[in-house]
């Protein structure tokens, strides 16, 4: 016996069927994607909301008004910063703490950039991705913590703002950061933060500021005198001056097994510039066997 064949009618019929539930399906997504697409535009409205309402101030702040709030360095009283080559200034300066770039070992910036914001000549201010990072990190209250400010955020947060962690403090942070690079050279807020920066304590128990006193209360030198592995210990110590810190709260040396917590984070930054190419392999490793302890100030007996 034959098959018997399907009918016109019938092939027409399910051509229908399935043409309706076609449309039915073809509708059901478009239409949950149009919801989402409304979802995250509303979403996204209310969040730009929200951030301009939280910045307003700092968008009303003015470039002269910023840069004067920048520019507050303690021992800078005797520059002018009217005139716009203030960090000659600084290295022609009589204060011995208050330091420009011909006052500072290069590897100094350059240790820096490496192990605390290795696109700083690249971003406009801010790193989008980093922020993300940190805000996830927030949220989900990760323990590891990967910071997301930059060199630039971090000047703001130190000369305008405070160390509030406030999601509107950030807010403006970003704003003004973002501000700040459109009225001052990278060069300029590199050296305005190695002069406001805390450095931890010196062999006093004092709490020191910038980097020409931190190299003179931890190697009883200028920063320009520093060589690579005491430039690296230095810069180690900004992420967390009072945990890295080789001195206690009297001033005296710490016990070797907690120097070694700002050892380790001087291994981090000597590495950092090798992986940015700031330093060769030789280097480093030179630099790895150098006795950090030997060379810190003490108090005299």
């Amino acid at each position: 016996m034959s098959t018997p064949q399907p009918s016109h009618s019938d092939t027409t019929k399910a051509l229908k069927l399935f043409e309706l539930w076609y449309k039915r399906i073809k509708y059901f997504f478009v239409t949950i994607f149009v919801i989402i697409l409304l979802v995250i535009s509303l979403s996204a409205g209310l969040l730009l909301g929200f951030f301009m309402s939280m910045t307003a101030n700092s968008e009303n702040i003015t470039n002269a008004q910023l840069r004067a709030h920048v520019l507050r360095v303690p021992g800078d009283e005797q520059i002018n910063y009217k005139q716009k080559d203030f960090l000659k200034q600084y290295d022609d300066s009589l204060n011995p703490l208050l330091v420009g770039p011909k006052s500072v070992n290069a590897v100094i910036p350059k240790a820096l950039v490496a192990s605390e914001d290795s696109l700083y000549y690249k971003h406009d201010g801010i790193l989008p991705k980093a922020l993300l990072r940190a805000i996830f990190q927030d949220i989900f209250n990760t323990e590891a913590s990967s910071g997301g400010s930059t060199i630039t955020q971090q000047v703001i947060k130190n000369q305008v703002l405070n160390n509030e962690k406030t999601y509107n403090r950030k807010a403006n942070e970003i704003v003004l950061a973002m501000k700040l690079e459109r009225i001052m050279s990278k060069e300029e807020i590199m050296y305005i933060y190695l002069n406001i920066v805390p450095f931890g304590r010196d062999y006093n128990g004092d709490n020191i500021t910038g980097i020409s006193s931190a190299s003179y209360s931890l190697f009883g030198k200028p920063p320009s005198d520093v060589n690579l592995p005491e430039a690296a210990y230095l810069i180690g110590l900004v992420q967390s001056p009072y945990t890295y810190t080789p001195y206690n709260e009297d001033g005296t040396l710490k016990k070797d097994t907690d120097l070694q917590i700002s050892l380790k984070r001087q291994h981090y930054v000597l590495w950092r510039m090798k992986v940015e190419g700031e330093i060769s392999d030789k280097e480093f490793h030179q630099a790895e066997k150098f006795d950090i302890k030997t060379h810190l100030m003490t108090k005299r007996p």
